[in-house]
């Protein structure tokens, strides 16, 4: 009998046009680094994802791309709770306060808008290592995210504060 050959992912002599192995595992290691391998926040876990003093968020992407300390981070930015089960006493975040931790300048844009849907990128703002910065939303903006971009190796924000 005639067995059916069935195609497969590696690349073959008679089909060079596939895949190899290491080439799919070279992509999801870049794949992974373009995405900015931000290590864990630490600092004060406040039991949800909202954004809170000590978070922290790490970037080792190249100068020319910029990290969503949002999503690799710092967690939702756009309301401050007092208590994390109590959703209903919570209230847009009119400031968020940031220290450079890492060994070099930074760079840091705030997202903002009116609703979900509405974006808007701030300028950029530079700050030295050691400093903090507090950044705005727009007035009456919610507070989406801050993008972090620098030079430097490994870039690092901590939350001292939000408001």
């Amino acid at each position: 009998m005639n067995a059916v050959r069935r195609p497969t992912l590696l690349a073959t002599r008679r089909h060079p046009e596939r895949i190899s192995a290491a080439t799919w595992l070279t992509c999801a290691a870049l794949t992974l680094v373009a995405l900015g391998i931000s290590l864990p926040h630490d600092g004060a876990d406040t039991g949800d994802d909202r954004v809170g003093a000590g978070r922290t968020c790490r970037s080792v992407l190249p100068a020319d791309q910029e990290l969503s300390c949002g999503t690799y981070g710092f967690g939702d930015l756009r309301y401050v709770c007092p208590v994390p089960d109590a959703p209903r006493r919570c209230s847009k975040t009119t400031q968020v306060r940031i220290r450079n931790a890492g060994p070099s300048t930074v760079y840091v844009s705030v997202i903002h808008g009116p609703r979900e849907g509405e974006r808007r990128q701030g300028p950029e703002r530079e700050i030295a290592p050691g400093h903090t910065a507090g950044l705005r939303p727009g007035q009456g903006d919610l507070l989406f995210d801050l993008t972090l971009r620098g030079a430097g190796p490994l870039k690092t924000l901590t939350v001292v504060s939000v408001r």
